[in-house]
């Protein structure tokens, strides 16, 4: 069997796939979630209104690459879609109300604009926690003897899944303020600048934090943090990215701050991603372990190769069509 860098190809590019699709979830969705949680910020009606209107035409196609995600996992491998839905269904539960909240809020908040600006707020901030829990809570290690969980079902509950919580709506936030300098006008803008450095640097301090903590974990692949080679390239590539995201904030550029932001994040996303590989339920199953059989692989990878330049071109189409500043 042909080989990538010593793991077998097809199992690679399946790897490849769910994560590029979860990349891209995080980026474009993460962002949506961090605007409708700093809507909480926000008291005046015109302003959530303007906020809520940035999200209306964009919010349904950024969550398609969470079906994709999920599709993905559950076609190629199987093993792992049915351990983690055991160990985590709590949290999936949760994340899927609070985006079923949060969609119904964008759509519905001409009829009671107080009450779904609350439910937009409250909705984005679980499903940020919810994420950065069920991450957490599968790169801690999830128990099971290579077929079946074996848990007791509240491994999410231990501290570092709960910090991983608050540091995914953390950095959400600081994307969701680029956001509003890239849509925006006026105070919105404005606002958005002056928050920026503030949420980046509380959203810098708990991703340092987690990273450590990463590597100090005995399971998984924290142990691949420790190595320069990994994390140094990364260092580099997010530090000129902050020194674009400082640059363009003072010479007021629009997107170059969005931009940066997002370069920071995929970063951080790469690293903690390569740490991990090559397992995808530690510290048990490996991608080897969990793989579909190779003609549904073979499938499934032609599917994706199809469905992912079309959800771009829609995604790319929609911020075509609604481009622009939103002014009320």
């Amino acid at each position: 069997m042909q080989e990538i860098g010593g793991f077998p190809w097809l199992e690679t590019l399946s790897a490849a796939a769910l994560a590029i699709s979860l990349w891209i979830y995080i980026l474009l969705d993460g962002t949506d979630l961090g605007v409708g949680m700093l809507c909480a910020f926000q008291r005046s009606p015109e302003a959530r209104h303007i906020i809520n209107l940035s999200l209306l035409p964009v919010w349904d196609g950024n969550e398609t690459w969470l079906v994709l995600t999920v599709g993905a996992l559950l076609g190629l491998f199987p093993l792992a879609y049915g351990i983690v839905l055991s160990a985590l269904y709590v949290p999936v539960f949760m994340m899927l109300l609070a985006l079923v909240v949060r969609g119904m809020a964008i759509e519905y908040r001409h009829y009671a604009p107080r009450l779904f600006d609350t439910l937009l707020v409250v909705g984005s901030l679980l499903a940020a926690l919810t994420q950065g829990i069920i991450f957490g809570a599968l790169f801690q290690g999830i128990p099971t003897d290579g077929q079946h969980y074996t848990g007791n079902g509240i491994e999410w509950l231990l501290p570092f899944p709960l910090y991983c919580g608050m540091t995914l709506a953390s950095g959400y936030c600081v994307m969701g303020a680029g956001w509003l300098i890239w849509r925006c006008t006026n105070e919105l803008e404005a606002w958005g600048r002056h928050m920026i450095p503030w949420l980046a640097g509380f959203a810098g301090g708990m991703l340092g934090g987690l990273l450590v903590w990463c590597s100090l974990l005995p399971i998984g692949g924290g142990e691949h943090l420790r190595h320069p080679w990994l994390w140094l390239p990364l260092t580099i590539v997010a530090l000129l990215a902050v020194a674009m995201l400082t640059c363009s904030l003072l010479r007021r550029w629009v997107f170059v701050p969005l931009a940066s932001l997002l370069v920071i994040a995929s970063c951080a996303f790469i690293t903690l991603i390569i740490a991990v590989f090559p397992w995808i339920v530690p510290p048990m199953l490996t991608l080897h372990q969990a793989a579909a059989p190779a003609s549904t692989q073979r499938f499934l990878l032609l599917a994706f190769a199809i469905l992912t330049p079309i959800t771009l071109l829609y995604n790319t189409w929609a911020f075509r069509i609604f481009s622009g500043k939103i002014s009320g």
